[in-house]
C-alpha cells in the first residue's frame, strides 16, 4: 500500500498544473462575459470552475502524499500547502456563488475570483521555489555563466566542479529541498553524504564513486542523476567530474596539480574566457542585413557565418578571375563583419589591394597564387587584426618582411614558394617567436610524418565517367588506393595515372614511404546517377535559413559540405519530410540513395528510416519499400553519409522518398528531448 501511495504522490507535479490552467481559463471567460454581456457564457464558466475545483482537490491529495517524502523545505512547504488548500476552498465558494440569488454571495463572487488568481500565482511560485530553488526566476542563465580567465591557475573544485554541481545538481540537493537527505551546496555537505552515504566514496561492487555511477546510468533508470526531466549533464561536464573524482576529488588542487590527457585539456580550455579578436568582435557587432547577404550571394560568392547566429562572416572568392573594385564596394557595406577572406588563385593584384583597407576586422587573409607584390603588400600590412596570412606562391620578397613585422597579432604565416630567402625567414622567426612560419624546408622534412594524399575530381556524381587524380607534393612517396571501400596498404593498386571511375565507388588512398610507414586514409565517395528528373516537389518548405535552392537542389548533383550553412542543404527542424521525383520517362528503378549530414553538436542527426513509394500518374502512390535504421550511437563528430536503399526492381514514372527524422534529441545528447534537425542534400535514384 505504501508503494501505491508513493507512486500516486509522484503524480502531483503533473496534476498541479491542471487547476492553474483551468481556473485561469475560467477567469478569462468571466472577463470576456463582462466586456460583452450579450454573450451567454455562464454555463461554460461554471463548468470550468467545477473542473478547476476537482483538479485542485486531486492536486492537494497527491501533494499531501508527496509531502511524506520529507525532501522539501518545511517553511516553503507550509506556505505552498496552505495557500493551495485556501485557494481550493475559495474556488468552491465562487463555484456556488456563480449565479447565486443571495445578494451577499453575488457581491463577493468577482472579488473572490480575483483573489483565487492571486493565490494561484503565490502557490505556484512557492511550489516552483521548492522544486527549482528560490532564485530560479532571478538566477543567471547558463549562457551567462562566468568564464575562467586562466584555466591553468583554476582551483578544480571551486572553479570547475562547483559551478557544474550548482547548475545541474543543487536544485534538488539544497537546504530548501534535500532529495535523499543529500546536500551538494558545499564541500562539507558533500562529504557528509546522504541516505546512501558519501557520493564521492568508491563503492566496492561498482569500482567507482557512487556519483560517477549515477550520472552514467541510462536516462530511463530511476537512479540516473540528474533525473529524467531535469537539465542533463553534458558529455564534457561528465568527463570533468570523472577526472576530478579519479584524482581523489581534491578540493584544494589547481588544474596543473592533476594529471590530464589531451581530451581533458581540451574540455578545460573550453571553460576559459574567450578574449580572442573574433570573440570580442562578435559581441560588439550586429548581424548584416538579409538584403545585403542576398546581394552578395547573387554575385555567385560563397558567404557564410562562422557559426549559426554569429554576426561574423567568411567570404570565399578563390578562383574568381573577374574581381573588380566595384565588387569589393558591395562587400564593403558590411566590411566590419567580414573576418576571413579567401582570394587564393584569383585575379587579385596590386591594383585591387587598396580595396582591402575597408576590411579592418580581417583576422585571416588568403592570397596564395595571386599577383600581389611587395608594392601592393604595404596596404595589407595595415590590417592590424590579421592573425593568419597565406602568401604561398606569390612574388613577395624579403622586403615585404619589414611590413609583415607591423602585424602584431600575426600567429600563422604561410611563405612556401615565395621569393623570400631562408635566411630572411630565420631572422624574422628569431625576432617574432609568436608567429609560426609555415614553409617546406627539405632539411627538416625528415622530422615530419606522412600526410594523406589529395583526391581531386570535377564531380563526385557520375553520369558517364569521372576522371580522378590523386596527388602528393613529393615524388619519392608512393600512393596506393582501393575503390571498394577497403583499407589500402602497400599491396593495393599503386597510383600512377588518373583513374577513370564509371560506377559507384568508395575511393580510399594512402601515401607510403620506406621507413615511414603509411599515412592516414584519404577518402572520396563517387555515386553513379543514371536517371534525370523533370521535377522535384517537396511536401513542406524547409526551415527559412536552410531552404537552399528548393527541391531542385536534391537533384543538382552538388554535394553539400560539412559546413551546414553553405547553402547546399535542406534543413528541417523536428519533422520528417518527403520529396516526389518526376522521372524523365517511365523506367525501371531498383535503388535510392539519400545524402545526409550528422552534426550532433548542432542538433543535426542522421535519418532514422525511409519509405519509398511509386506511381504512374503522380496521384496514386503504392508503398514499395520501408527501411528503419538503428539508433545513432553517441558521437560528437561531423560526418556526411549516403544511405543506400535497395528494393525489388519496379517500373515507375514518379518516386516519392520519405525521410524519417529522429524528431527529438536522443537521451545521450546535451539537450535531450529538444527539437533535432534533419539535413538532406542529394537524392539519387537508379
Amino acid at each position: 500500500m505504501t508503494y501505491l501511495f508513493i507512486n500516486i504522490g509522484n503524480f502531483h507535479p503533473v496534476l498541479v498544473h491542471m487547476p492553474i490552467g483551468i481556473l485561469m481559463f475560467a477567469f478569462v471567460l468571466e472577463i470576456y462575459q463582462r466586456v460583452k454581456p450579450a454573450e451567454n457564457l455562464g454555463n461554460s464558466i461554471k463548468l470550468a470552475l467545477g473542473f478547476g475545483v476537482l483538479s485542485a482537490l486531486a492536486a492537494i491529495g497527491t501533494g499531501l502524499l508527496l509531502e511524506e517524502s520529507g525532501a522539501y523545505d518545511e517553511e516553503l512547504l507550509f506556505r505552498h500547502k496552505w495557500m493551495a488548500i485556501s485557494l481550493t476552498l475559495v474556488s468552491i465558494v465562487i463555484f456556488f456563488a456563480k449565479e447565486a440569488k443571495k445578494p451577499l454571495l453575488a457581491k463577493l463572487y468577482f472579488p473572490l475570483f480575483i483573489a483565487v488568481n492571486i493565490m494561484l500565482v503565490l502557490a505556484g511560485h512557492w511550489g516552483g521555489s521548492m522544486t527549482h530553488g528560490e532564485d530560479f526566476l532571478t538566477k543567471a542563465s547558463s549562457s551567462d555563466k562566468k568564464s575562467i580567465e586562466n584555466v591553468d591557475e583554476a582551483i578544480v573544485y571551486r572553479d570547475i566542479v562547483r559551478p557544474i554541481l550548482d547548475a545541474k545538481c543543487v536544485s534538488c540537493h539544497n537546504a530548501k529541498k534535500a532529495e535523499g537527505n543529500l546536500l551538494m551546496t558545499s564541500q562539507m555537505a558533500l562529504l557528509a553524504g546522504g541516505d546512501t552515504g558519501n557520493p564521492l566514496d568508491s563503492v566496492l561492487d561498482l569500482g567507482k564513486p557512487l556519483m560517477a555511477h549515477r550520472v552514467a546510468l541510462p536516462l530511463e533508470d530511476e537512479e540516473h542523476m540528474p533525473p529524467k526531466g531535469k537539465v542533463q549533464l553534458t558529455p564534457n561536464e561528465i568527463a570533468l567530474l570523472n577526472w576530478w573524482m579519479e584524482n581523489k576529488n581534491c578540493f584544494e588542487c589547481k588544474t596543473t596539480d592533476l594529471d590530464r590527457n589531451k581530451k581533458i585539456q581540451a574540455y578545460l580550455n573550453d571553460l576559459e574566457a574567450d578574449t580572442s579578436t573574433r570573440s570580442l568582435l562578435a559581441k560588439s557587432l550586429e548581424p548584416p542585413s538579409a538584403k545585403w547577404l542576398a546581394e552578395v550571394a547573387a554575385t555567385g560568392t560563397s558567404i557564410y557565418p562562422l557559426k549559426e547566429g554569429s554576426p561574423l562572416y567568411i567570404v570565399y572568392l578563390a578562383n574568381k578571375t573577374a574581381l573588380s573594385e566595384a565588387f569589393f564596394d558591395v562587400l564593403g557595406t558590411y566590411s566590419e563583419n567580414i573576418v576571413e577572406l579567401n582570394l587564393g588563385n584569383s585575379n587579385f593584384n596590386d591594383t585591387l589591394v587598396s580595396s582591402l583597407g575597408a576590411f579592418e576586422n580581417l583576422t585571416k587573409l588568403q592570397l596564395q597564387n595571386t599577383a600581389i607584390t611587395d608594392k601592393g603588400f604595404q596596404a595589407v600590412a595595415k590590417l592590424d587584426n590579421l592573425e593568419s596570412l597565406n602568401l604561398y606562391g606569390t612574388s613577395i620578397t624579403d622586403a615585404a618582411l619589414e611590413d609583415i613585422k607591423a602585424l602584431s597579432k600575426l600567429t600563422d604565416l604561410y611563405l612556401w614558394r615565395t621569393e623570400i630567402t631562408d635566411e630572411a625567414m630565420r631572422a624574422y622567426a628569431v625576432l617574432n617567436p609568436s608567429t609560426t612560419i609555415h614553409s617546406i624546408d627539405m632539411d627538416m622534412f625528415s622530422a615530419t610524418e606522412l600526410l594523406p594524399p589529395t583526391i581531386v575530381a570535377a564531380n563526385y556524381f557520375i553520369k558517364d565517367t569521372v576522371t580522378v587524380e590523386i596527388s602528393y607534393p613529393f615524388d619519392d612517396t608512393a600512393i596506393y588506393y582501393t575503390l571498394d571501400g577497403s583499407e589500402p596498404d602497400t599491396t593495393s593498386v599503386r597510383y600512377s595515372t588518373p583513374i577513370i571511375v564509371s560506377n559507384t565507388a568508395n575511393l580510399k588512398a594512402v601515401t607510403a614511404k620506406e621507413g615511414w610507414g603509411i599515412s592516414e586514409t584519404a577518402l572520396a565517395y563517387f555515386k553513379k546517377s543514371t536517371i534525370d528528373y523533370n521535377g522535384i516537389v517537396l511536401n513542406k518548405r524547409p526551415a527559412e535559413k536552410f531552404t537552399g535552392a528548393g527541391g531542385g537542389m536534391l537533384g543538382d548533383l552538388q554535394r553539400g559540405s560539412t559546413n551546414f550553412v553553405d547553402g547546399k542543404w535542406l534543413g528541417y527542424e523536428g519533422s520528417h519530410f518527403n520529396a516526389t521525383f518526376e522521372l524523365d520517362k517511365v523506367q525501371e528503378i531498383s535503388s535510392v540513395s539519400v545524402g545526409a549530414l550528422s552534426a550532433p553538436g548542432s542538433w543535426i542527426f542522421f535519418p532514422t528510416g525511409f519509405i519509398i513509394s511509386v506511381s504512374q500518374d503522380g496521384k496514386r502512390f503504392t508503398r514499395l519499400h520501408k527501411e528503419s535504421l538503428r539508433p545513432q550511437k553517441p558521437d560528437s563528430s561531423i560526418s556526411l553519409k549516403f544511405f543506400d536503399i535497395e528494393f525489388v526492381k519496379t517500373t515507375a514514372k514518379y518516386v516519392r522518398v520519405e525521410v524519417k527524422s529522429i524528431l527529438k534529441n536522443p537521451t545521450w545528447h546535451q539537450d535531450p528531448g529538444g527539437n533535432s534537425w534533419l539535413f538532406v542534400d542529394e537524392i539519387v535514384i537508379n
